[in-house]
């Protein structure tokens, strides 16, 4: 394995994830009883599908279109798409029935339930810019680390 290509869809996805805070108003969610303020799901770009494309374009062209490693990728990021897009989105829906019935409780009960994220799912744009990041940030990883760090591949 050649570690520098390993990394690229990390760093991709990275750098995705930390677009958001400057891309997405309120992108992190406090968590009171925690004290910790994490990266909320969704928003603009997608992280999982700039990642997910970042290695299938990796692949593609290290590997090849017609290889099965790159069919096999290409299975899971149409899982990676369809989380995304449908099944987040449904989860979404069930945090926010629970978090009315928590909302119905007594103050001094409420304090055991944690915090319910409603907004867990993608917008479709949010996912295709996603896809564009990362097979664009790829590329350009790809044509950039042969000039600094020698032969990758």
């Amino acid at each position: 394995m050649n570690l520098p290509l390993f990394l690229i869809p990390i760093v991709v996805g990275l750098i995705t994830q930390f677009s958001k805070s400057l891309l997405n108003k309120g992108s992190y969610t406090r968590m009171e009883e925690m004290g910790l303020r994490v990266p909320r799901y969704g928003g603009m770009p997608s992280a999982h599908t700039s990642f997910a494309f970042s290695l299938l374009t990796l692949v593609g062209v290290v590997e090849g279109i017609t290889s099965v490693l790159f069919a096999v990728i290409a299975s899971v990021v149409i899982f990676v798409i369809d989380d995304a897009l449908r099944m987040r989105v449904f989860l979404g829906g069930h945090g926010q029935a629970l978090r009315k019935f928590v909302d119905r409780l007594p103050p001094a009960e409420r304090k055991g339930f944690p915090y319910l994220e409603t907004h867990l799912g993608h917008k479709p744009m949010e996912v295709t810019v996603g896809a564009i990041v990362g097979v664009g940030l790829t590329l350009l990883l790809l044509w950039l680390l042969p000039a600094c760090c020698g032969l990758l591949y």
